[in-house]
């Protein structure tokens, strides 16, 4: 498949240790490959839940072409309902001309549904929800109501490389959140840039599991709320093949 490797900005961090020149330096990689995305996120229409396992995404007619996964892969593939995808960073809205694409959804025993997106110059993150529903189900879509609004919370995600200390990630990335040991789908927090993230969804003494889907993989960390700002590490063993 191809895939978007030469945009990957890596930093390097560090200072020169008196005895050996490579000692203690730091390579910092930024995510921040493709600047116009969108979260998609697929549900069963009628319960909430993500969409089945074997949900498929499907990117079809116009600029099908320009569209990749966050990561830089052209193969795109739904985790637990969610991916994101986006423009290639050669290619970028303007204020006059919005750059459009579709995006199929297909699940046995569910009927088809094609949503539209739209890329435009004035938001570069969007979310867009899609619900499918059973071949012959008439029911209406559940209406989910808004998560209730707590005091802010600063999250600071980083990546690991278990094989490569010498490598940190910072993940510019959706980040979804849900009640450890609880039933109920991932549901999303907002957009991490770098890997930090301010939120008002979390309530104090809650823990929670925050996830990212990233490169077709699931990336979870848990936490207990109980003050106003954390250092989360996620091992993204499989992010780690630059």
């Amino acid at each position: 498949m191809r895939a978007i490797r030469s945009s990957i900005f890596m930093m390097v961090l560090g200072f020169i240790a008196c005895k050996k020149p490579t000692e203690n330096i730091k390579i910092v990689v930024d995510t921040d490959i493709i600047k116009y995305t969108a979260l998609v996120q697929v549900t069963d229409a009628q319960t909430g839940n993500a969409a089945p396992a074997n949900a498929t995404i499907t990117v079809v007619g116009e600029n099908a072409a320009n569209i990749y996964e966050i990561s830089g892969k052209k193969e795109i593939s739904l985790v637990q309902g969610m991916v994101t995808i986006g423009l290639h960073p050669n290619l970028a809205p303007t204020a006059e001309v919005p750059i459009n694409t579709t995006v199929e959804i297909a699940a046995p025993g569910y009927t088809t549904q094609r949503k539209n997106i739209s890329f435009t110059a004035a938001q570069r993150q969007q979310i867009v929800p899609i619900g499918i529903s059973r071949v012959g189900n008439t029911a209406p879509p559940i209406v989910v109501p808004p998560p209730p609004v707590y005091q802010d919370v600063s999250l600071n995600f980083t990546g690991t490389c278990p094989n490569r200390p010498d490598i940190e990630i910072r993940p510019s990335v959706y980040v979804s959140f849900k009640k450890t040991g609880g039933t109920e789908p991932y549901r999303y927090l907002g957009y991490m840039d770098k890997g930090n993230i301010s939120t008002n969804l979390l309530a104090l003494g809650e823990t929670y599991d925050f996830q990212i889907v990233y490169g077709g993989q699931s990336y979870i960390v848990a936490q207990k709320i109980d003050q106003s700002s954390y250092n989360l590490t996620l091992n993204m063993a499989e992010a780690c093949n630059f």
